[in-house]
């Protein structure tokens, strides 16, 4: 994966992209804890700053997050100090197609089109197969990925202007290619705490029948589930103003 997010960009990112994780996480956490049983013990891959970790932590699970930035886990880490000092949370800097956890654990879940980062069918299925081998027999894998009606404001350009940031977002969205690029630049925080923030973001847009046969290539079985309405919707201001789903979640387990 090419979008490990800098310093700047992860405090950017941890003010601002986080909302829709942590309305979504409790409902997930939820489905799960019914699903795992009395094995409270999950992986979060691509866990970003923890936001989602919050909530399975206060929960009482044994959690294990897995990023590619160290940006991003260094905030993790920060948030959530108390726990790593009691054992239930740990950290793995990887790249989500070639992570080991140090046991297999009940659950993973990947959230906020964190895998749309993949730039092909066969890295996504390399990140599911990565997926199968850390979950034990029976576990579950609940993720989401962006639709392309996400993307589609990537065409525009949008300026956060408030007192702890000034950022632009620029990009464009090839819908033949069913690809593209956003660059995030400007600065965030104040006086001594001000921070450059300077990142390209490139993703990609995989259809369900992909995804499906992905799962399944890696040992993976697709499974309904009741995650809809706004858990669909993104927080964008674009997105907001329609009703078409800006997502789709995804739930699977291994044999």
């Amino acid at each position: 994966m090419t979008n490990y997010y800098s310093q700047g960009f992860a405090a950017f990112f941890d003010s601002s992209y986080t909302g829709w994780v942590d309305r979504f996480s409790p409902k997930l956490v939820a489905h799960l804890a019914q699903a795992a049983g009395d094995n409270r013990t999950a992986a979060d891959i691509c866990c970003g700053t923890g936001v989602t970790a919050a909530h399975f932590l206060d929960a009482g699970w044994t959690l294990h997050g897995v990023d590619g930035s160290k940006a991003m886990l260094d905030l993790a880490r920060a948030r959530h100090a108390a726990r790593i000092e009691e054992g239930r949370f740990g950290v793995t800097e990887a790249d989500a197609r070639a992570f080991r956890l140090p046991a297999e654990v009940a659950a993973c879940v990947s959230m906020d089109g964190a895998l749309n980062h993949l730039p092909t069918l066969d890295d996504l299925r390399q990140c599911f197969t990565s997926v199968a081998a850390a979950l034990a027999p029976g576990g579950e894998f609940v993720f989401d990925l962006y639709e392309e009606s996400h993307f589609l404001h990537w065409n525009h350009v949008t300026l956060t202007d408030s007192p702890e940031a000034v950022v632009v977002k620029r990009g464009v969205w090839d819908t033949a290619g069913r690809s593209g690029m956003l660059r995030v630049s400007g600065v965030f925080g104040t006086g001594d705490r001000a921070q450059r923030v300077d990142q390209t973001l490139t993703s990609w847009y995989y259809d369900h029948a992909e995804v499906t046969g992905a799962l399944r290539a890696a040992g993976l079985e697709p499974l309904p589930h009741d995650f809809g309405g706004p858990d669909l919707k993104c927080d964008s201001g674009s997105c907001s103003r329609t009703d078409v789903p800006c997502r789709r979640v995804y739930r699977a387990r291994k044999a």
